[in-house]
């Protein structure tokens, strides 16, 4: 546990020392970099971890950059997947361990940014979002499809904004998701890399032979197993 915690903070400092506020620190040249909208992924992304191995200083600083420096109004598209698993994910976790309530004032604001990302005709999100205009669109290379983890890997932190808010919509978004994909899954169980979110109906997508654990789909099986044990291993559905 010592040689964990003393890794952690062998990290940390870097960062810290490096690039404290940016989404992360490269680890050759030292420079900070905004990969992901530029909302210090790394440091929101750190915040439960500070807090569990009791780097309490550590942890007050960053939520202090967190209430005084996080700003989410960025014009710039950044991924609905990662910034909902490292940033709302990182904020909603800093929030559950803290009861600070800036780290849930922060986290809703920044849901209600993503949430326009799950107007699209099927109900599965674009896998793009714009932080500052609410524009959403798949990624490029993509077109009408988005990648399996992508459009699907979102509920455990929309459930527990619904939770904690009381607003049923966040989760409702959230949910719709896994009813459809369900609607289409295949007899196997085992979803291609891509699913179609922009017709009419869902449908599988064009690499509907393509399977994969890894990359891009790994997390849609993930989130079945923590949504099933989130809802207390009541909801056949997952």
């Amino acid at each position: 546990r010592e040689h964990v915690k003393n890794s952690m903070k062998h990290a940390w400092n870097g960062y810290k020392e490096y690039a404290f506020g940016f989404d992360e620190v490269k680890p050759i040249s030292g420079e900070g970099s905004n990969s992901w909208a530029g909302i210090g992924t790394t440091l929101v992304d750190s915040l439960d971890t500070l807090w569990l191995m009791d780097m309490m200083n550590e942890f007050n600083e960053a939520r202090d950059w967190v209430a005084n420096e996080l700003d989410l109004n960025k014009n710039v598209f950044t991924s609905v997947f990662e910034i909902t698993i490292r940033s709302l994910g990182g904020l909603l976790a800093a929030y559950d361990w803290s009861g600070d309530a800036v780290f849930l004032e922060k986290a809703t604001d920044l849901a209600d940014r993503i949430l326009n990302a799950f107007d699209t005709p099927t109900g599965i999100p674009y896998g793009e979002v714009n932080l500052m205009t609410g524009e959403a669109k798949n990624e490029n290379w993509l077109r009408n499809e988005v990648s399996l983890s992508a459009g699907t890997s979102l509920q455990v932190e929309f459930r527990y904004l619904t939770e904690v808010t009381g607003n049923r919509e966040y989760a409702r978004k959230a949910e719709k998701v896994f009813e459809v994909m369900n609607e289409i899954a295949p007899e196997d169980g085992l979803y291609p890399a891509t699913v179609v979110n922009m017709s009419s109906k869902a449908r599988l997508g064009r690499r509907e032979n393509k399977v994969s654990f890894g990359s891009r789909a790994d997390s849609f099986y993930e989130y079945m197993l923590k949504i099933w044990l989130q809802g207390n291993k009541t909801e056949r559905m997952y």
